[in-house]
């Protein structure tokens, strides 16, 4: 789908690139801006076009972003919890606060799927908190909450310990994850980026990674080495990743052959931008 500009016929590929370059979500008329319209009306089928495919996604009223904010909420929500012990009221409103801002209902959601995943843990606050609502802990990095539940049993048995020690201790025995001794993840995401436009049917079309998997070339390739080249293609803003809308639902050997970027979200598929 295409919108005619003052000055040139506007792809919908080049409002994708437009909407991943872009620090925050745009209205239809900031992007017609910057492909000089003076109004953004003509992007608004395309726009619908795009979220209705999955490749956009909307961040309120007459908002777009490439950025799916059910994930970001989860990453952020995780994030928080990853530096604070904090309960899920405060959590939300934080997430939900956090420039550019998300609804409270779709955070609060996104907190209840973390849960559910047990990717946060609702834990009872200490006898003495002030706060006597459940505590939220990220499961995978619970330092904030172990060390002032160290910090608390040690004095009651009248022992202090600083946090600093408490924290050496805590980071002494956390597992450090080994080198993939493959292939580098840079080498593996130009094979990965060679192989999609190969079998793409024509420029920008989705190639899902269940049929990249298959190529030759990437077969043999890790899990963790395969998902980071494919991110890292993201992150270079040569390609775009799909999100899957209920990875979390399918059986484990499905969501194995999704690209997992580690704080929640599952990719279904790529395009070359």
């Amino acid at each position: 789908m295409s919108v005619n500009s003052a000055h040139h016929t506007v792809e919908s590929q080049d409002i994708r690139g437009a909407l991943q370059q872009a620090e925050k979500p745009l209205t239809s008329a900031e992007l017609g801006k910057l492909f000089g319209q003076k109004s953004g009306k003509g992007f608004k089928t395309a726009l619908g076009a795009e979220v209705s495919a999955g490749r956009i996604f909307a961040w309120g009223a007459n908002l777009y972003w490439d950025r799916d904010p059910r994930v970001v909420a989860r990453e952020r929500l995780l994030n928080l919890a990853q530096s604070e012990v904090v309960s899920a009221d405060v959590l939300v409103k934080r997430a939900a606060a956090t420039p550019p801002k998300i609804k409270l209902l779709a955070v609060r959601n996104a907190r209840k799927e973390l849960i559910s995943e047990k990717l946060l843990r609702e834990v009872a606050s200490p006898p003495l908190s002030k706060i006597k609502a459940k505590w939220n802990v990220n499961v995978q990095h619970p330092e904030p909450y172990l060390e002032l539940e160290i910090g608390r049993l040690l004095v009651d048995f009248g022992i202090e310990r600083s946090a600093e020690r408490i924290r050496g201790f805590l980071a002494l025995e956390q597992p450090q994850p080994e080198p993939d001794p493959k292939l580098a993840v840079s080498e593996v995401a130009e094979k990965m980026f060679a192989a999609m436009n190969r079998m793409a049917f024509s420029p920008g079309a989705t190639v899902t990674f269940h049929r990249l998997r298959q190529q030759p070339e990437l077969a043999g390739i890790s899990k963790a080495v395969f998902d980071e080249a494919a991110l890292l293609l993201q992150r270079d803003r040569r390609a775009l990743l799909a999100v899957h809308g209920h990875a979390p639902s399918l059986p484990k050997e499905e969501q194995g052959e999704l690209v997992a970027d580690g704080f929640g979200a599952y990719y279904v598929s790529i395009y070359a931008l």
